[in-house]
């Protein structure tokens, strides 16, 4: 009984000593509603908005962070719903896939998804890679990387001799 409560005690000082995260907007889109709003915060618990309030409220906490956004103009993520988060079109598009390994394929994944989260966007949907895209997708859920919530067909589903057929001469 004494340690069911010392864990009952110490989860509930986690949770107290939990970070909020107050994004002090100068000017935030209301996309519901086709508004731009004034002055307004932001209070983000974890990963999940708390609330928004009118003014820049200040935090009761000492272990929550203000962000101050007060010059700038904050908008819901965006969502991109055809990537392949494995690659990305460049010049050497083509012949990537016979000079990268695996590993390079997996490394160049999660610079892309960082980029998809600082270009601002929240989530994307894949539609099919070599397996990467799910572990990827795991990794960014579980908080070992930054990156959009990923949303992936895991595999790509194509016709017959299609682009996304794997027996289409190249394997």
């Amino acid at each position: 009984m004494k340690f069911l409560s010392t864990i009952i005690i110490f989860l509930l000082g986690f949770t107290l000593m939990a970070q909020d995260t107050y994004l002090h907007c100068g000017k935030l889109i209301d996309a519901k509603n086709g508004k731009v709003l004034s002055n307004k915060t932001i209070i983000v618990s974890g990963n999940k908005i708390k609330s928004v309030q009118n003014g820049f409220v200040m935090p009761s906490n000492s272990n929550d962070e203000v962000i101050d956004l007060k010059s700038k103009t904050v908008m819901p993520g965006l969502i991109d719903l055809h990537v392949h988060i494995e690659g990305e079109s460049n010049r050497n598009k083509y012949l990537e896939p016979f000079t990268l390994n695996e590993a390079d394929v997996a490394y160049n994944a999660q610079v892309f998804a960082r980029k998809s989260l600082m270009a601002g966007f929240t989530a994307v949907r894949d539609l099919g890679g070599s397996g990467v895209n799910v572990s990827l997708r795991n990794a960014i859920a579980k908080g070992k990387l930054k990156g959009p919530r990923i949303f992936t067909a895991e595999k790509t589903l194509g016709t017959t001799g299609g682009h996304g057929d794997p027996t289409n001469g190249r394997n």
